[in-house]
């Protein structure tokens, strides 16, 4: 019977990860998840008030290091209340059909101390995209803040659909995206 356990566990040990990274909780409050995109040659600056995040991230083990954020799409705000009610029609992120957009990300590289790179997959009304988000991180005892900026073609994910906004005028095909986490060590 010892020994049928032995086995047991030995086999146990051998399917689960060798490490697995720490989780890491996000401050809101401190946080920020934000977009710009140019409006009739001006900039228009948004944000994504409610979105949430599971974090697992270790440096020094980026194999066992993952991110899934969610954002709420209908509490998009831009400051205008007209352009933030057009945003929530089916041209736009049709949120009645499509309430979340998710970014996942599994894959990391390093491109220097500090600096990273993460391989995700967008997904926006339902349809879904690789998108590489460089990222600076700095850690401090349990506390982490990570910095980064991407850009992303709205059309890519059927993003503001319709002859009207079909090419770069009145508003731009590339829409820049920037994440400010601060995060608290959970484990």
């Amino acid at each position: 019977m010892k020994n049928l356990l032995g086995i047991a566990l030995a086999v146990l040990a051998l399917t689960l990860p060798a490490s697995a990274a720490p989780a890491w909780k996000v401050d809101a409050a401190k946080s920020s998840l934000t977009f710009k995109v140019n409006v009739n040659g001006e900039t228009v600056e948004g944000r994504f008030p409610g979105f949430g995040a599971q974090i697992r991230f270790d440096p020094n083990d980026l194999a066992s290091s993952s991110v899934k954020v969610v954002m709420d799409t209908s509490g998009m705000r831009t400051g205008d209340r007209n352009r933030d009610t057009m945003l929530l029609k089916p041209d736009w992120f049709n949120v009645l059909d499509f309430p979340q957009a998710i970014f996942n990300c599994a894959g990391f590289t390093t491109s220097g101390p500090g600096k990273y790179v993460c391989q995700g997959r967008l997904t926006i009304k339902g349809v879904t995209r690789n998108v590489n988000l460089p990222f600076t991180l700095d850690i401090t005892g349990q506390k982490a803040t990570a910095r980064g900026t991407t850009t992303i073609r709205r059309l890519d994910f059927g993003i503001g659909k319709g002859k009207d906004f079909a090419t770069a005028s009145p508003v731009a095909l590339d829409v820049t995206v920037s994440i400010n986490v601060v995060a608290t060590k959970a484990d």
